[in-house]
């Protein structure tokens, strides 16, 4: 039986939410027609823009002897920018704190699937594709891509 996105979305939130200060999770890219909705998708407790949106990018497939299944989930994350709290440099820690997360991360119990680049098993499954900054709707943001690798077992 093959895994579904909505399983690997569910297992990279936990895993996220477990990450301290990392923010409000989504499992998938949100949209709305009013802004000020929007921005407040994002807002954690204090009122700070700070949050995660995971998506998948393409699933690939390749057989060597048994199927292996490659997930590239992305993760989108955003941080409202505040110069003199030095928020570059938490939102850069928080984003090297997430790959370490995700670099020893365990598949649950009797899973068919792991983080690991299968098509490139040197690398770690977490990569940071892009740190900038950006207008998130109304307000300069922080923003990082961060690239995480599945690769599923499929059995026939």
């Amino acid at each position: 039986m093959t895994i579904r996105y909505s399983n690997i979305a569910a297992d990279i939130k936990t895993r996220l939410e477990a990450v301290p200060g990392s923010g409000i999770i989504h499992i998938y890219e949100r949209q709305a027609v009013d802004l000020a909705k929007f921005i407040g998708l994002f807002k954690d407790g204090s009122g700070r823009i700070l949050g995660w949106e995971i998506t998948r990018k393409s699933v690939m497939e390749h057989q060597q002897g048994i199927v292996f299944r490659h997930h590239a989930m992305m993760l989108h994350g955003y941080m409202g920018l505040q110069d003199a709290a030095a928020s570059g440099v938490l939102f850069q820690d928080l984003c090297d704190t997430i790959c370490d997360a995700f670099r020893t991360a365990e598949p649950l119990s009797g899973s068919s699937w792991m983080y690991r680049n299968g098509d490139d098993p040197d690398k770690t499954p977490a990569q940071i594709e892009l740190i900038d900054d950006r207008m998130f709707g109304s307000v300069l943001c922080h923003h990082a891509l961060i690239s995480l690798s599945v690769t599923e077992r499929i059995a026939i």
